[in-house]
């Protein structure tokens, strides 16, 4: 808790054994819990980032995954999440403007029709080569639809996609850019394939992969987006 925080007394503790907020339901059987961390089931071999799609550092996490990718052969459960708010119904804020929250809503609809094989991180990994260029349409390629995805992110599929997903990272208080997700329920931070790797491999020891060694190295500086 901040310094000069105020308790709320009204609000269910999620993890103290104890009916907090008077509606008959402790802890995580009270729907003021769902979706805390304390709360989530563990579910094995699953690997999720969250990002702001243009934040540098989003990117270097997403762009390293190629490797950790790889190690696993693909035999991982990975899935790509957005940071942003949602001030009204359809109307979102991020950090870096309305290109990002734009950007969000396309990837999440290449995400939805191209799921098969990690599809759909050839295009985040194209446009992540030059993430601010607003012709988007060229990395719509390799059997990847530019206007299905248009379709798709300029109409209300897009923004409820988009609306439905960031409830993910509200409910676990998450606002940093990157910041990953083993099984469901271990927060941890990294950039580098190796240090990704070894955070998922911490959970999932038994992993086809986790025996290999990969790059260590991040170039250009290292930090987050947003907090």
């Amino acid at each position: 808790m901040q310094i000069g925080a105020k308790l709320d007394h009204s609000a269910e503790i999620c993890d103290n054994n104890t009916d907090d907020d008077g509606n008959g339901k402790v802890d995580c059987d009270d729907p003021g819990c769902q979706g805390k961390i304390v709360c989530r089931q563990e579910k094995k071999n699953l690997l999720e980032v969250f990002v702001m799609s243009q934040c540098p550092f989003g990117i270097k996490a997403e762009n390293a995954m190629k490797e950790v990718l790889e190690a696993f052969e693909k035999k991982i459960d990975f899935k790509v999440h957005f940071i942003a708010d949602e001030k009204a119904p359809g109307e979102f804020n991020s950090l870096h403007g309305p290109d990002e929250v734009q950007e969000d809503i396309r990837q999440m609809c290449v995400m939805k029709y191209y799921a098969k094989n990690y599809k759909w991180m050839d295009y985040i990994w194209c446009r992540n080569e030059d993430i601010r260029n607003k012709d988007w349409q060229k990395c719509a390629k390799d059997g990847i639809d530019a206007k299905k995805i248009e379709a798709c992110a300029t109409g209300d599929e897009g923004k409820k996609l988009l609306s439905e997903d960031i409830k993910a990272a509200r409910d676990l208080g998450i606002g940093a850019s990157p910041t990953w997700l083993a099984n469901n329920k271990f927060q941890f931070s990294g950039l580098a394939p190796e240090q990704i790797k070894q955070n998922f491999c911490s959970y999932n020891k038994d992993a086809k992969g986790c025996e290999k060694t990969l790059t260590s190295d991040v170039k250009g500086p290292t930090g987050g987006c947003g907090k």
